[in-house]
């Protein structure tokens, strides 16, 4: 154990201090450091490969270095021009059960989708926003204002939405519970509207569910809590007319004693 010296000891204390965080490395940033370096020498050595995993909406294919999945596609035709050309050659194929489990468990939602992607070749917004995307829940969605803010960017709307339309693990991260301000499901590079409300149907999302968020005023306030939401936090739909009340941005609701909710986030 190291013997931290008198206050009155600058740079006895600074020497302490930096000598703490050698010997006591943060283990997730160990991790991630480990991941970024193997999923480097797995695309500088070739040694990806790539099996299908069939969902209820088709198969996609998932490339990966047995740990992390480095490209993820639903359509096979275009798989072969984007593994050429962002991966520089086209992967065999490789069975690996470790990511099998770990790709389910993600699609699942119990688990994000950052944690098994390597995004060691992007920018740090471009990994920033997916990992904001990451942490929406399955079977919900959120607009790509949302995103850029949890990206430490509220500015980059646009810039958000370039990321996730060259998302190169759609599925994994996922794109697909990014929508528009007003809500409507708007593009999708995984197959346009209609595949990305079939995979959030897939999910859990309905058709009236996603009605209702549409039609909804901007932010929705829950009586019962008084706590203001998205429309697109769970379950306000399923919650009488008269227990909830609409706001058109969110200085009305705090002005009107509602706190923000912990879980979407409004603010």
């Amino acid at each position: 154990m190291s013997t931290i010296p008198e206050s009155n000891d600058l740079p006895g204390l600074r020497e302490a201090v930096l000598e703490e965080v050698r010997l006591e490395p943060d283990p997730g940033f160990a991790a991630d450091l480990r991941g970024e370096l193997r999923g480097l020498q797995a695309r500088a050595t070739r040694n990806l490969w790539w099996f299908d995993l069939r969902l209820p909406i088709g198969p996609i294919r998932i490339v990966h270095d047995e740990q992390l999945v480095h490209l993820v596609d639903n359509d096979f035709r275009r798989y072969e021009y984007r593994a050429e050309y962002e991966l520089g050659f086209e992967p065999a194929y490789g069975e690996s059960e470790r990511v099998r489990k770990a790709a389910e468990q993600v699609l699942a939602g119990r688990q994000r989708g950052n944690e098994i992607a390597f995004l060691g070749e992007l920018t740090p917004f471009q990994r920033a926003v997916l990992r904001a995307t990451s942490r929406i829940p399955r079977g919900s969605i959120r607009p790509y204002n949302w995103v850029a803010r949890e990206a430490g960017n509220p500015g980059a709307v646009r810039a958000a939405g370039t990321c996730l339309g060259h998302n190169p693990v759609p599925f994994i991260v996922p794109c697909h519970r990014v929508v528009r301000a007003d809500w409507e499901l708007g593009k999708y590079s995984a197959g346009g509207p209609e595949v990305k409300e079939a995979v959030l149907q897939m999910e859990g999302l309905t058709h009236r569910e996603l009605q209702w968020i549409q039609h909804a005023p901007p932010f929705v306030g829950q009586l019962d809590f008084m706590e203001f939401c998205l429309p697109a936090c769970g379950g306000l739909d399923t919650i009488p007319a008269d227990r909830i009340q609409g706001f058109r941005n969110a200085a009305d609701a705090i002005e009107a004693g509602f706190a923000p909710c912990d879980e979407c986030k409004p603010v």
